[in-house]
């Protein structure tokens, strides 16, 4: 599974990776060696664009990747399944294979719920845990 901690990524087989750190792509979706779109591939981040800009900025980029991926859902192109790869089951034994630590969307519930409550003394929405043990800790709660 690629990654993009720090200021650069790191390659990923089978995927074009620029001498900048970034993942070749046009707007979010993944571009292949003749600059085609690779079917059902997105980035997002200093992955997509390199390292800059700040939460905002993330959160936008995010924002324009998933409308990408909305519009290629809408225009059908996302809708075909593929045998083996579409089984809820099979993607989350393969993601489990291979980052036994990431965190499920229940996972991320419990690190909400913990968080929560932090800022609630201080009247504001949450505080956020910035250490990785503490975030997996949380998930896992």
């Amino acid at each position: 599974m690629p990654r993009s901690i720090g200021y650069r990524g790191r390659p990923l087989a089978g995927i074009l990776f620029d001498e900048r750190g970034q993942i070749r792509n046009q707007d979010g979706p993944v571009l292949d060696d003749n600059g085609a779109p690779c079917p059902r591939e997105y980035v997002v981040g200093w992955i997509k664009r390199g390292p800059s800009g700040v939460i905002r900025t993330n959160k936008k980029d995010a924002t324009d990747t998933v409308t990408r991926i909305a519009q290629d859902t809408a225009h059908g192109s996302l809708n075909e399944l593929v045998a083996g790869q579409d089984d809820a089951d099979a993607i989350a034994a393969w993601l489990t294979e291979r980052v036994p630590d990431h965190v499920t969307w229940e996972g991320w519930e419990a690190i909400d719920a913990h968080e929560s409550p932090l800022g609630e003394p201080a009247g504001r929405p949450r505080v956020k845990l910035v250490r990785l043990d503490e975030l997996i800790r949380s998930a896992c709660d």
